[in-house]
């Protein structure tokens, strides 16, 4: 039996890099429930196999969500197509980044681009498109409550949108709506983003010794939380940090 059946029933929901990994987990958990699914992503080839893989009426919208331009063409599309959306995951983003020493400018405008200046302008652009109540969630990492000597430019993007989930929140277009803003931060994941990392026998072994569980998680675990936040079962909650890291900082 599906737990999940019938628990987005009637409710539109789109996610942003929503091809693979959490985006993809979470898609699936929406459709279960019986949401009407769009997602984002940069290839149309990868949407397709997602779109398949989630399940039959799912929509793919290709676009860069760090492009401007292509964030406004996405809510242009979902007014014209849906009319509203009751569900925004803004999951969009990279965690590729080099070490302090090695940043340059191309490498700070790349991550920032994605991982900031496309989640405010995704959230912005959202606005004339959300239904009232409706649920938006910022995907942010526990990275953000840390120091990060391997990947600063990351960590400090994954702080700055929690900041501009808390503005948000408070912000008369949201609140003033009765819609919730809320950061979901997860830590080390078993993704195709992160196959390097937790295929590298170095960095498995500190991740398991760093995590108090002792592992990586899955995309689905990741994935249920957002579905928290996404139902009424989180209603009174809004401009709130979810950390689903294993502990890794927490304790």
């Amino acid at each position: 039996m599906n737990s999940n059946a019938g628990r987005f029933e009637e409710k539109i929901a789109l996610i942003t890099g929503g091809s693979s990994g959490i985006g993809l987990a979470t898609a699936r958990l929406f459709h279960q429930g019986g949401a009407r699914v769009l997602i984002t992503g940069r290839d149309a080839s990868r949407l397709a196999a997602a779109a398949e893989a989630i399940g039959p009426g799912t929509r793919t919208l290709v676009a860069d969500m760090a492009r401007v331009e292509d964030v406004q063409r996405i809510f242009d599309q979902v007014a014209d197509g849906f009319g509203h959306l009751d569900i925004l995951m803004a999951n969009a983003g990279t965690s590729h980044t080099p070490a302090l020493d090695d940043v340059d400018e191309a490498a700070f405008d790349a991550m920032s681009d994605l991982n900031f200046k496309g989640v405010f302008f995704t959230m912005v652009h959202a606005i004339p498109v959300l239904a009232r109540g409706a649920s938006v969630i910022i995907t942010g990492s526990a990275a953000a409550d840390m120091g990060r000597l391997a990947d600063p430019l990351y960590a400090a993007t994954k702080a700055a949108v929690r900041s501009l989930a808390r503005t948000f929140a408070a912000h008369e277009a949201f609140a003033g709506r009765a819609i919730r803003v809320n950061v979901l931060s997860p830590g080390p994941v078993r993704t195709p983003l992160t196959e390097e990392a937790w295929k590298d026998p170095a960095v498995d072994e500190y991740v398991r010794n760093a995590v108090p569980l002792g592992r990586w998680a899955e995309p689905e675990e990741v994935a249920r939380a957002a579905a928290f936040l996404a139902s009424s079962d989180s209603s009174y909650m809004t401009g709130s940090v979810l950390a689903v890291d294993g502990g890794l900082a927490q304790v």
